[in-house]
C-alpha cells in the first residue's frame, strides 16, 4: 500500500491552483517587479524555476528516477542560494 504523506501530515490537496500555477505566478510577479538584471533577482528566479521543476517531477510516477532529478534541482537551488548569500554578505561588508 502506498503511503499518502500529504494526508498523514495534514496537508490539504493543492486544488485547482496547484504548486506549478502558484510558482508561475510568483515568477511572473518577481520578473515584472525586479526584472532579471540584478544577481539577486536572477537567483530568486532560478530558485522558483528549481521549485517548479521539483513540483513537476514529484507528480510523475517513475519514483526513483524522478527523485534523482528532483535532487539535482534541489542541489542547483542550494548552490544558487549559497552564492547569493555570499554576494549579499560581501556587499554588506564593503
Amino acid at each position: 500500500m502506498k503511503r499518502d504523506i500529504r494526508s498523514e501530515r495534514g496537508i490539504a490537496p493543492a486544488g485547482p491552483t496547484g504548486a506549478p500555477d502558484l510558482l508561475a505566478q510568483a515568477r511572473k510577479v518577481l520578473e515584472e517587479a525586479y526584472g532579471s538584471d540584478g544577481q539577486l533577482a536572477r537567483v530568486a528566479l532560478h530558485l522558483i524555476d528549481c521549485a517548479a521543476d521539483v513540483s513537476a517531477l514529484l507528480s510523475r510516477e517513475d519514483g526513483l528516477e524522478a527523485a534523482r532529478e528532483a535532487l539535482g534541482s534541489a542541489r542547483s537551488a542550494v548552490v544558487a542560494a549559497t552564492a547569493a548569500v555570499r554576494v549579499v554578505h560581501d556587499e554588506a561588508r564593503a
